[in-house]
């Protein structure tokens, strides 16, 4: 029985196994076709077989750790008629003309491509065949095109040096659905200028928030491209800019001292033997070398242990609070400096799905850091005054898709887009470079899409409903009983509006009840609120 189709996955029932054989990790299969009538396509004459030649085709199915190769006993024909005598090959289904790999190799190989550690000449190797051949392929199956616009829209560039025309490219990022949206060769202007003013208005308009750093040219184009969006600021940059600010103070710190100490060791007398004593590192160079962190982390990000050991520098028993204690000793300002950034700290954490708040408690940051008489917190002020609004707008919450495919309620942010930032830096580096911008731009979009498609089909877009995603740290007993107490507060409310939902969905999410809400407020029975009641008192305060 010819079981050739399902051996091999070749959709041909015409052809048969003639023998298989192997040659160490080779394994060559034998095919070949029974003879039958076969008239000229020209003339209709009857034509006759010249004879059989050997075909060597590479086919991926059932390789492993084996080579296979089909041998594949091909027929050549020509017309009995003498006026026309016609010549032409035998066909196969499964292998174009002139290939020496099947059809199926070829989408294999493209498939391969969705591992951005693999390099061409990694694919060509696992599918014995040459690189040149792998990137033939590549480039005829996949040529990926923009995707629709969402509602939020994330832009950040990344460092690609490809040439001088091309050394930052722009990442467009769907924020809802995580997925790239596109790649451009460069973020100048006269590239994005004619790129978003070829997008139909109509689109550019569904576009609500444009997520960025503080690139003030990123946040211009809500002006000139994105009318009815507004921009958004990164919390992450912004907290990124105090602390490069605070770690330059600090390096600033520790040179002061290690200069100092220099001085002195230039000033050690001299042994016996005639050799210069040697000091040991100062406990502030010491201690602003190994726990600068008790500066530039948030308090609840510092494990604090409470039992002690024994430490090499200071020669006794130490714990985490007298480090703490030390460190802050070096510097009258190092205290000032923490509580200062302590108070930015607590704002960017609490107010998640509260703007409104939000712009109350910036306004009273910035004029207390404007008047801190310290030069850091002096800019920072500024810095927060100018990118008021857009720093507002990111406690905004948006009802997004995770990488687990769950449904996440989270605030507006870069951070989905700087994981995306990594892969186009791990595919320029294991690559040894790019000369074709189209090329990396398929190959990125290619990889980093959910469903890529191939040739320029619509994907099918899943409206599904998807479930809340609750954070790691939240037990499974505790999720199902927050689940049903969501239900019960969804029935009471049956007049939620979208963005009380998308709070309640956040809150609930980090392991919260619903009947319990974070600022402590209580109804008129002086009875805690729960959270929709809570939200709703703080917005009528908030509107009178």
């Amino acid at each position: 029985m010819n079981d050739i189709i399902s051996l091999l996955d070749l959709e041909d029932s015409s052809i048969e196994i003639e023998s298989v054989s192997q040659e160490g990790q080779l394994k060559i299969v034998t095919l070949f076709t029974r003879p039958q009538t076969r008239f000229c396509p020209r003339c209709g004459y009857l034509m006759h077989s010249r004879g059989i030649k050997i075909r060597t085709i590479n086919h991926p199915v059932l390789q492993n750790t084996y080579h296979l190769k089909l041998k594949l006993k091909q027929r050549r024909w020509r017309c009995t008629n003498p006026n026309c005598r016609y010549d032409e090959a035998e066909e196969f289904s499964f292998v174009d003309k002139n290939c020496r790999n099947t059809k199926a190799t070829d989408l294999l190989i493209v498939n391969e491509f969705r591992d951005l550690n693999s390099t061409a000449a990694d694919i060509a190797r696992r599918f014995n065949t040459s690189d040149t051949y792998v990137l033939n392929v590549f480039n005829k199956f996949v040529n990926m095109e923009r995707l629709p616009l969402g509602e939020a829209l994330n832009i950040d560039e990344v460092y690609i040096d490809m040439d001088n025309n091309c050394k930052y490219a722009l990442v467009l990022q769907n924020f809802i659905t995580g997925e790239a949206i596109d790649l451009l060769p460069s973020r100048k202007q006269d590239v994005t200028q004619p790129y978003f003013m070829g997008i139909p208005k109509e689109e550019r308009d569904r576009v609500k928030y444009l997520i960025s750093d503080m690139h003030n040219d990123y946040i211009s184009f809500v002006d000139k491209y994105f009318y009815n969006a507004i921009p958004v600021v990164d919390s992450f940059h912004v907290i990124q800019w105090l602390r490069f600010e605070l770690e330059q103070y600090l390096r600033d710190l520790q040179k002061t001292f290690e200069k100092r100490d220099e001085e002195k060791q230039n000033k050690a007398p001299y042994d016996g033997f005639g050799r210069q004593i040697r000091y040991p590192v100062s406990d502030e160079v010491y201690l602003l070398k190994n726990y600068r962190f008790f500066l530039l982390s948030n308090d609840e990000d510092i494990v604090r242990h409470e039992e002690s050991h024994m430490d090499k520098h200071f020669r006794y028993y130490m714990n985490t609070a007298e480090y703490e204690r030390k460190f802050f000793e070096i510097d009258p300002r190092l205290p000032i400096l923490r509580d200062l950034r302590n108070k930015y700290s607590r704002f960017n954490t609490r107010n998640d799905g509260k703007p409104q708040k939000a712009a109350i408690e910036i306004d009273a940051l910035i004029e207390e850091y404007k008047n801190s008489n310290d030069e850091i917190f002096e800019r920072f002020a500024r810095l927060l005054k100018r990118y008021r609004q857009p720093i507002i707008n990111s406690f905004i919450l948006l009802e997004r898709i995770g990488a687990n495919g769950d449904s996440v309620v989270s605030r507006l942010s870069n951070g989905p887009m700087e994981a995306m930032n990594r892969q186009i830096k791990d595919l320029r580096r294991i690559a040894h470079g790019f000369r074709s911008f189209d090329h990396f731009r398929n190959r990125f979009l290619f990889a980093a899409r959910n469903e890529p498609v191939l040739n320029g089909k619509a994907a099918k877009k899943d409206t599904s409903e998807r479930p809340l995603r609750f954070m790691g740290n939240v037990h499974k007993d505790t999720q199902r009983r927050l689940l049903g107490e969501y239900v019960i507060i969804k029935e009471r409310y049956s007049d939620m509006t979208y963005d009380e939902n998308l709070e309640l969905r956040h809150w609930i999410a980090n392991g919260n009840s619903p009947f319990k809400n974070p600022d402590d407020i209580r109804d008129e029975n002086g009875l805690i609120a729960d959270f929709i009641a809570a939200s709703r008192i703080i917005d009528d305060a908030l509107n009178t």
